[in-house]
């Protein structure tokens, strides 16, 4: 198999069409299809702007077929960005359940304020009474001892 073969698998592996491919690393419209129907050959200039543009393509891989296609090295990387991935939604997580509990915490807030103000209203309302009731009998005593 030659390089160009195995970069058309690559390309394939990761669904990137060879439009998109040749327009990323500066290619001539339709180049890397003619190269590919042709099995032509894939030069020096051609290489370092793939390894440049893909770095996750193992350009050993595209040379001579040995070793794997995606790089020891990226293979890492993507494992530790798993990784941070997991750390990220596990923190979510534990955010998303505090703001729950968060949640939940004001609306009980919510209804012993409300509970309060229920309270204080009927004690607003108790003591305008009994000043009211006060208020008649000191009228009603001075009126009597008026006459």
């Amino acid at each position: 198999m030659k390089p160009i073969e195995r970069i058309n698998l690559y390309l394939q592996f990761k669904s990137i069409s060879p439009h998109s491919f040749e327009k990323r690393i500066g290619l001539s419209n339709g180049y890397f299809s003619k190269q590919l129907r042709n099995l032509g050959s894939v030069g020096s200039d051609i290489l370092i702007k793939i390894d440049e543009y893909y770095a996750e393509l193992n350009i050993l891989w595209v040379l001579n077929g040995q070793g794997q296609m995606i790089s020891p090295l990226d293979v890492y990387q993507t494992s530790g960005q798993t990784m941070q991935v997991d750390e990220y939604i596990s923190k979510y997580e534990a955010e998303n359940k505090k703001m729950k509990n968060l949640e939940s915490d004001l609306e009980k807030l919510q209804v012993v304020i409300k509970d309060k103000d229920k309270i204080i209203s009927l004690y607003e309302v108790i003591t305008n009474n009994k000043t009211g009731i006060v208020q008649e009998n000191f009228d009603h005593q001075q009126t009597s001892f008026g006459t």
